[in-house]
């Protein structure tokens, strides 16, 4: 199948998907398309269609399909890393990430349990901890945006770049915003406080989660097929000169 001809097949995926045609169905029928696509050449056909005037959002479904597919690609995407090598070391940072979101869940709950503020509680510790780290994703993000994204555009696929990047600008004031409440427990109403924390985490915890898999799945696996290995001598080389973040494992 030409690429041309894998473009049309998508895009009648993607119509059907947003003509509110049953939506399992109509997935079935993407993943039987999208096993037969690389991942450079699924991007490759969301730039064309963005070009053409398809809204990113309504790439969603047909990313949400691809994920499903590709889900055991990542293990094997990691098995051809070294150790060290920029992707090994974003999905490690991806691994942390999502046990730090699993442990904001507990402390959400623990914390909206309470009928009281209590200053020596560990969970408030434990909230400011994993805040922290939050903002230290920033180096993660920062390393893709510098490195990684610059290149995709090269290649010709900026639509899933811009896609992660604007996403990255959204979630950055939440974090900050976590962060304020973090330290600023005792700055107001204790119910307004978990009102807040709650709907700050529930967000983060949604896009970040969702966020990660189309990196793990789409993008990184669309970067290892476009790059030479020279170009990830250079990224490896800009990448410890932006900087690596507090949690990043060998680092």
């Amino acid at each position: 199948m030409t690429t041309t001809t894998r473009k049309e097949e998508l895009r009648k995926i993607l119509e059907r998907l947003n003509s509110g045609e049953d939506v399992e169905e109509v997935k079935k029928d993407a993943r039987k398309l999208l096993k037969n696509i690389e991942a450079s050449e699924l991007s490759q056909a969301e730039q064309e269609l963005i070009e053409e005037g398809m809204k990113e959002e309504e790439l969603k479904g047909l990313c949400q399909a691809h994920i499903e597919v590709t889900r055991q690609e990542l293990e094997k995407l990691q098995l051809e890393l070294e150790p060290g090598h920029p992707l090994d070391t974003l999905i490690k940072e991806h691994d942390e990430i999502l046990k730090m979101l699993d442990s904001l869940e507990q402390v959400k709950e623990e914390i909206a349990a309470m009928e009281n503020y209590e200053k020596k509680a560990p969970v408030f510790d434990q909230l400011k901890d994993l805040a922290h780290h939050l903002i230290e994703t920033e180096k993660h993000h920062d390393r893709e945006e510098e490195t990684i994204f610059p290149r995709l555009r090269d290649q010709g696929v900026s639509g899933p770049a811009n896609i992660m990047e604007l996403e990255h600008e959204d979630m950055w004031p939440r974090k900050e915003r976590l962060a304020s409440l973090a330290e600023n427990v005792e700055e107001m109403e204790f119910e307004e406080f978990k009102e807040k924390l709650s709907k700050d985490i529930d967000y983060l915890v949604h896009h970040l989660r969702d966020h990660i898999f189309k990196e793990n799945n789409i993008l990184y696996p669309t970067a290892r097929e476009l790059f030479a290995e020279e170009e990830w001598e250079d990224i490896e080389k800009r990448s410890d000169e932006i900087g690596y973040c507090c949690f990043t494992p060998d680092k």
